[in-house]
């Protein structure tokens, strides 16, 4: 008789989980150790990074010692500028705040350009450039070749200075005319020592032995040109005796004299 072996319900065969191999295990937590290592390496770095710059701002650390000046000085002097720029000695090289010395230099009227700059290990560099100084302008003021007007502390540069003075904002003006009348005055003997323009407009002008001339307002050029003619011919000889002259008129002048004596007709010219 045969029987046949009954199995158990529900019973399964039990399987021998294999061992892991060393590359599964390479696949499996390489990775993880790599990111570590990376993680740990950026921590290190950043850490020397912070007590780098922890160290760059020590007050105490890279003292700046030295102070040089470049550009050429004709009103400023060192000395102007020496105990403003001293304020930054002694700072740490890489805190020292330039912005607020550049404003304090720029603060002398006579400096129309500054750059200030950090040269290893401990100099701080001034390069300036000095305001040209064209003439005065007005009671107290100066006006400088680009037309702006500043009030200096001092003036080292020896003159003679040019004397202007005229309405708000015609400084360039002035400044062309003034050029324009000693290049057409100087070669007959005339030169310019102050020009003024009136709240009217109108033209003064002084000149170094003492003559005033009364141009006005309109036909300006027409009449410096007979100024330039009359002169030698005719004022030169009287310049001595002569305050004024009055050259409002369309073919001639008027004469006002030093003495006490009325003003003259006016002349034919």
């Amino acid at each position: 008789m045969w029987f046949a072996k009954k199995r158990r319900r529900g019973a399964t065969a039990l399987k021998r989980q294999p061992e892991p191999t060393p590359g599964q295990w390479k696949a499996t937590w390489g990775g993880l150790l790599r990111w570590l290592g990376v993680v740990l390496v950026l921590v290190g770095v950043g850490y020397g990074l912070w007590i780098g710059a922890a160290r760059l701002r020590d007050p105490d650390a890279f003292p700046l010692r030295h102070v040089r000046i470049e550009g050429e000085l004709r009103n400023l002097a060192e000395a102007d500028l020496q105990p403003v720029a001293a304020e930054v000695l002694g700072q740490n090289f890489f805190m020292a705040d330039l912005d607020t010395l550049r404003a304090a230099l720029t603060g002398n009227p006579w400096v129309e350009k500054i750059v200030v700059r950090r040269w290893w290990p401990d100099i701080v560099e001034i390069e300036l450039r000095e305001r040209i100084a064209f003439g005065y302008w007005g009671e107290d003021e100066m006006v400088d070749v680009n037309g702006q007007r500043f009030r200096p502390p001092s003036l080292r540069q020896p003159g003679p200075w040019p004397r202007l003075s005229g309405p708000n904002g015609h400084e360039k003006a002035l400044i062309k005319t003034y050029e324009e009348v000693r290049a057409l005055l100087d070669p007959v003997g005339l030169q310019l020592t102050r020009l003024v323009q009136d709240e009217r407009r109108a033209w003064w002008l002084t000149f170094d032995n003492g003559l005033e001339v009364y141009v006005g307002r309109e036909q300006f050029e027409q009449r410096l040109q007979r100024l330039a003619q009359l002169y030698p011919r005719i004022l030169s000889t009287q310049i001595g005796r002569i305050a004024v002259v009055d050259l409002r008129y369309g073919n001639g002048f008027a004469v006002r004299w030093k003495t006490t004596e009325s003003p003259a007709s006016p002349s034919a010219g």
